[in-house]
């Protein structure tokens, strides 16, 4: 910790998170699949989210990444960045999951993309 100085100290470590992205065929999506990977502290109202790592795939499928985080639990939110804003933005299709960290990974997970109105891209 005190080589850290300034930054304070943090039981945050690296994750494994690994997954696939996907969507009913009724569901078009472009090559711009954003991932965001939110770090869940806490509980109840006590809760803390922020975005830990976001990682952008060309199409549905895979995805593999080592995410440093803080909490027990990670959620996972995917959008199709229609507008290239790297936000969810209304009209974009979305989905999310939330997963337990167990040791240094989680078990793989799905995330399944519809529609509906995209959540604060910090959880809040």
């Amino acid at each position: 910790c005190v080589e850290l100085g300034l930054l304070g100290c943090s039981s945050a470590r690296d994750v494994e998170v690994s997954g696939k992205v996907t969507a009913p065929s009724s569901v078009m999506v472009g090559n711009r699949v954003v991932v965001d990977f939110i770090d869940l502290v806490g509980e109840g109202s006590r809760e803390e989210q922020h975005v830990a790592h976001t990682t952008q795939l060309n199409a549905l499928g895979d995805f593999k990444e080592t995410v440093l985080l803080e909490g027990d639990r990670v959620l996972i939110r995917a959008f199709d960045d229609r507008n290239g804003d790297r936000l969810c933005s209304d009209g974009e299709v979305w989905g999310e999951t939330e997963a337990a960290v167990r040791g240094n990974k989680i078990e793989p997970t799905s995330v399944i993309l519809t529609t509906g109105i995209c959540p604060n891209p910090e959880g809040e």
